[in-house]
């Protein structure tokens, strides 16, 4: 019979090989890179098309020529013996490198930490719990097969935001390798009777067809996430033009899946339960937004005692298309929801917000789309209080309750049909200020606060006018206005983000550096090296803001995000500490900074409310006085947290950093996927799967726990002597006691070093802190070995806490280090003093 050979056409020299497999190797080893790569395959009668890049030409053979790649000479095979194969796991064991703690112990000077930074994306995805089949070996089923596939599939694309093209190519190299594991299979069972090769044959068959059947198409995907993981696809709203679309997820199914975790229903029944008991025993505190006004008599509609609070998130978001010609700027409208009960822990993850709707921005310019839209949201929502969600609890009912709406104040204006300029007019939604009347001091008058009673008067008389006059600052009625427990006059909160971090903070940095340059105390260049220069501690690093420019100054513009201007103007007596109280404006900046230790204060008390409205009031007349031409409206909007604390409940709950972080994930699902033909419904259905997926892992998503990458064992004598002295009481010598430098508890890292507040004392409440020299695993819990820092004064200047080393050691459970301060802190040397820089006004519950 006569033989097959196979040359290669892109070599000069013709090259000839007995096998395709060998001639295909030769030409990804030899010809992939080719700028000139062009082959026909020739390999049957059906083919004859021409492929100019090595990748098109790999895709084209393993999809219709698989089995000559696959497929050698039987003789060969069948060389090959048990001896070699043994002889190959030896060898493969041998290299292999395995993570046993006995290993680390006996050598623990070669112990590496691995202690790097990671995102929140791919902290949640270390966080997830192995790939394992949930089921007995005897009873498994193709059914649990094709789940556990489908749910492969689905964190491939969702964590790590994989093309389609790639799980699909993934799909294809898996089916590979299974064929490969069966003709492996085969050649080994060739000479034995015990094993019957046909149904194998089967079996495998079956497994390949499902592998090759869930990756086919998005449609069969979507089938499957269906099918195994409740997937629910976005809701498409066509808008008053048919190429005009909105897309919506309804809440009632979205909340139900979130709330049968029993895990997160008992944390928020018990967060609930905890913060009324507080209460009841301490009438002054205040812990959550039930405690506003406004929002107990939302709740007093309801008497079932089965309630929950649901605040709702408006945003714009812009993305760019690069691409040629297409090349355009892409603006959407988010509305998010979170539960507004959840405990800080769970509530201040990015995954648990939720996607309510999306469209695009320009199309509510039109009052008829927005009427069309808000009509189909409005109506959800209700649904949703009135009729409530069944659930497998006691009560067998939930019944949501609308909170407030978190949003910028531009946002907040358009939602709740006011004014949207802020430079002229009654700008506030709060009150009745004209933009004329913002220089005049508060000490010598009182703006009157809008109420529900007058504005539903003046939108009266603006709808009879009918001529889009604005009136008192009302311009029309509000998207929400059929929403059950909404008013514009109660349901929107100013925010702190907009407001402080993004306004006020980065006004008075810029004012107090022009003075420092007015009064040549400094230069621009000076000004740039120290805030380039400056040693950031560990915990403040990632929030490190970028050096301030002369441009910067020159435009009052300082830049960086939110949460970097914060640290900023947290950090810049520090950073300035030489010269910070020879500016007159210092006053500006320790008013401020004594305001924000209030507002941004995770407990605070009623008494406290006339202090801050006072310390409020002073800002806002020593602005008028020191910097008229900077008295934005933003200035104004400060002296309102009073009123909307008593209101709405702490500002830091209603801010909005949270909800800006969850725009980051749609911003790169865009940029990675490229898609700007319809990217509403590429966003609201990526996002859909990523939640199918969350809510499958939800015991790993709201359990609480303590996260360590990297560990090693440690022998008892190894510790100082006071350490020894202290954990004598504890462990035995010769017990097992692991130390890492870092965990992660709650997803929050916790580090040596750190520092924390250990306590409050006497009655001004003075912090007391820690600073961890050790983590320690004993008896499979994780403590910190802390040194106590006796805090010797509060440093105005620097406005930043004295402390000292006292030498006494503590052993303290992770889990209580961070009851009265939930962040790790850092010490800051100043001419060899130490200082410790806490942002708010603590208080013990």
């Amino acid at each position: 019979m006569s033989e097959t050979y196979y040359f290669c056409p892109l070599c000069i020299t013709a090259n000839v090989f007995q096998t395709y497999s060998s001639l295909f190797k030769h030409i990804r080893e030899y010809h992939r890179d080719d700028p000139s790569f062009g082959i026909r395959c020739e390999l049957t009668v059906f083919c004859g098309f021409r492929y100019s890049t090595f990748d098109s030409y790999r895709r084209h053979i393993y999809r219709c020529h698989r089995s000559l790649i696959d497929s050698s000479d039987d003789s060969k095979n069948n060389i090959s013996s048990g001896i070699d194969d043994i002889h190959f796991m030896e060898d493969f064991s041998s290299d292999a490198s395995f993570n046993d703690e006995s290993s680390i112990a006996d050598n623990s000077d070669s112990s590496i930490y691995v202690d790097e930074e990671v995102d929140e994306m791919e902290y949640n995805f270390l966080n997830m719990n192995p790939i394992t089949v949930p089921v007995k070996e005897d009873k498994l089923s193709l059914k649990e097969f094709a789940e556990f596939y489908t749910r492969v599939l689905l964190e491939l694309r969702e964590y790590h935001l994989l093309p389609q093209k790639i799980v699909q190519c993934i799909s294809s190299f898996i089916s590979t390798l299974l064929d490969m594991t069966f003709k492996l299979i085969k050649i080994k069972t060739s000479t034995s009777a015990f094993i019957p090769t046909n149904d194998l044959d089967i079996v495998f068959a079956q497994v390949i067809s499902i592998i090759n059947s869930i990756s086919k198409n998005e449609y069969q995907f979507l089938k499957q996430c269906k099918n195994f993981f409740n997937y629910e696809a976005p809701t498409e709203i066509i808008l008053n033009k048919n190429e005009e679309r909105a897309y919506y997820i309804p809440l009632k199914q979205s909340i139900r899946t979130m709330l049968q975790n029993e895990t997160l229903l008992k944390s928020i029944t018990d967060n609930i339960n905890s913060f009324s008991n507080y209460v009841a025993k301490d009438k002054d505190l205040i812990l959550s937004n039930r405690q506003g006004c406004c929002i107990k008599s939302n709740m007093s509609r309801r008497e079932n005692s089965n309630v929950l609070l649901l605040k709702l998130y408006t945003d714009g978001i812009s993305v760019t298309n690069p691409i040629g010609a297409k090349r355009d700027f892409h603006k959407f409208t988010c509305f998010y929801y979170l539960l507004d009960d959840m405990p800080e822990t769970m509530r201040s993850k990015v995954n648990s917000i939720g996607l309510f709707c999306m469209c695009y921005s320009k199309h509510l310019n039109d009052q008829n789309n927005a009427k069309i839209l808000m009509d189909v949201l409005v109506n959800d929502l209700n649904n949703l209080q009135n009729e409530g969600i069944t659930i497998a609890c006691p009560s067998s009912r939930i019944y949501l309750v609308f909170s407030t709406v978190s949003a910028d104040n531009l946002g907040a204006n358009e939602v709740g049909g006011f004014q949207k300029t802020f430079s002229s007019g009654s700008f506030c939604r709060h009150c009745l200020i004209t933009y004329e009347q913002r220089l005049i001091p508060l000490t010598d008058i009182s703006f009157v606060p809008r109420t529900k009673l007058k504005h539903d008067m003046v939108l009266s008389q603006v709808i009879e006018n009918n001529d889009d006059k604005i009136i008192q600052g009302v311009k029309c009625c509000s998207w929400f206005k059929n929403l059950v427990g909404f008013h514009p006059t109660e349901s929107l909160p100013p925010d702190l983000m907009h407001d402080v971090a993004e306004g006020l903070c980065p006004l008075i940095i810029t004012a107090l550096l022009k003075e420092a340059i007015q009064q040549r105390i400094l230069s621009y260049a000076q000004i740039e090296e120290r805030t380039s220069s400056f040693n950031f501690g560990f915990n403040d690093l990632s929030n490190k803001p970028p050096p301030i420019k002369k441009q910067h100054l020159t435009n009052s513009n300082v830049i960086g995000t939110a949460s970097q201007r914060l640290c900023l103007f947290k950090l810049l007596p520090i950073i300035f500490y030489d010269i910070i109280d020879e500016l007159a404006l210092f006053n500006l900046y320790t008013l401020l900074r004594e305001i924000i230790s209030y507002l941004y204060a995770g407990i605070m008390r009623k008494s406290w409310l006339p202090y801050l409205d006072a310390l409020c009031k002073s800002f806002y007349s020593l602005m008028v006085e020191r910097l008229p031409d900077h008295v934005t409206p933003k200035v104004h909007f400060l002296t309102e947290y009073c009123r909307s604390i008593e209101k709405h409940g702490l500002p830091i709950l209603n801010s909005c950093m949270r909800f800006e972080s969850k725009h980051q994930y749609f911003k790169q699902i865009v940029n990675r996927s490229l898609n700007f033909k319809n990217p509403l419904l590429t966003m609201s259905k990526r996002h859909q799967l990523r939640q199918c997926l969350l809510n499958k892992l939800a015991s790993s998503r709201f359990s609480p726990s303590i996260t360590v990458y990297s560990s090693r064992l440690i022998e008892f004598v190894k510790f100082s002597i006071p350490i020894q002295r202290l954990l004598k009481k504890y462990v035995n010598e010769t017990d097992s006691i692991s130390e890492s430098l870092s965990i992660y508890y709650h997803d929050l890292k916790m580090k040596q070093k750190s520092v924390f507040v250990y306590d409050l004392i006497h009655t001004e409440e003075i912090p007391i802190f820690c600073q961890i020299h050790h983590l320690l695993k004993i008896n499979e819990k994780w403590f910190a070995i802390a040194e106590k820092l006796h805090t010797k004064a509060f440093n105005e200047k620097l406005w930043a806490y004295e402390v000292e080393y006292t030498g006494t050691l503590e052993k303290i459970d992770i889990e209580h280090c961070l009851d009265l301060f939930p962040h790790c802190l850092d010490i800051y040397v100043v001419k060899e003093t130490y200082y410790i820089n806490l942002l708010v006004r603590l208080t013990k519950r």
